[in-house]
């Protein structure tokens, strides 16, 4: 189980401390609900429904896809989209780096935390944009020792980096992001390199143990947008489990009470 509190930005100069429980297992919900807690927004990802069916007033339905990291590389691979694994063939001729960046590596190298903002902010910038990379929840995880990250260099340049939530068992992605939209871009190049560097990943988790690579969110199984076909195509299977968002503040159950009339919880 993965416990991390942070600063949230909600509104301009308005900020929520959240406190977000990844992995929950067996543990009691109704327990870490009652437990006394320093943030405005308690939020457990990953809830059986049985669990939250009629007992909590802030609930939500999520999807995703998940890669069984258990099954053998050659099945996961022969799952895979056979465009896809054309890509990735194709990449180890682009000679590009692939690299993981652990709690120890970016404590050794502080720098790449600006290197990782300065290209998640780019792309947003390119998309019209000024979202921000959390670096203060990004500094949580690092300390709990429950997020990890992977980037490809070409060139002596940082092109694509990711990141994941992980724990002895479950990765869950967070962030992707490249600069394939700027214009100086070879965005082909960069669209092998993003789809490799998945595929590593998934070896990666495999070869520590994990058990499962969740592909952090599928909007519409039905009604696919481009992301969630680009993720449905590494041969994952449709999953769906459940979020709870309990208010510990008087500002966090208004916020929470706001999710639902915006229809964001249940």
């Amino acid at each position: 189980m993965i416990d991390v509190s942070y600063r949230k930005k909600i509104v301009q100069n308005l900020y929520l401390q959240v406190n977000q429980i990844w992995y929950p297992g067996t543990a009691s919900i109704t327990g870490l609900l009652g437990q006394r807690r320093k943030a405005d927004i308690l939020f457990v990802h990953g809830v059986p429904f049985e669990e939250t069916k009629g007992r909590f007033r802030g609930w939500q339905e999520y999807h995703t896809c998940m890669n069984d990291l258990t099954r053998s590389e050659e099945e996961m691979l022969a799952a895979v989209n056979k465009a896809v694994r054309y890509q990735f063939r194709r990449s180890e001729k682009d000679q590009i780096e692939i690299r993981f960046y652990t709690k120890k590596e970016i404590g050794q190298s502080p720098e790449l935390m600006e290197t990782f903002a300065d290209i998640y902010e780019r792309m947003y910038q390119s998309k019209g944009s000024d979202t921000k990379l959390n670096v203060s929840a990004i500094q949580k995880y690092l300390e709990a020792d429950g997020i990890l990250f992977s980037a490809v260099w070409h060139e002596g340049e940082m092109i694509v980096f990711h990141s994941y939530i992980c724990d002895a068992t479950d990765a869950r992605l967070l962030h992707s992001a490249s600069c394939f939209r700027e214009e100086s871009a070879d965005q082909s190049m960069i669209g092998r390199a993003n789809k490799r560097l998945h595929w590593e990943d998934i070896l990666y988790f495999k070869k520590k143990g994990l058990l499962r690579y969740d592909w952090g969110g599928i909007s519409d199984f039905d009604n696919p947008n481009g992301i969630d076909e680009f993720k449905l195509k590494f041969g994952g299977d449709k999953i769906t489990y459940y979020n709870v968002f309990a208010g510990n503040t008087l500002l966090g159950k208004l916020a929470v009470a706001a999710m639902r009339l915006m229809k964001r919880v249940n």
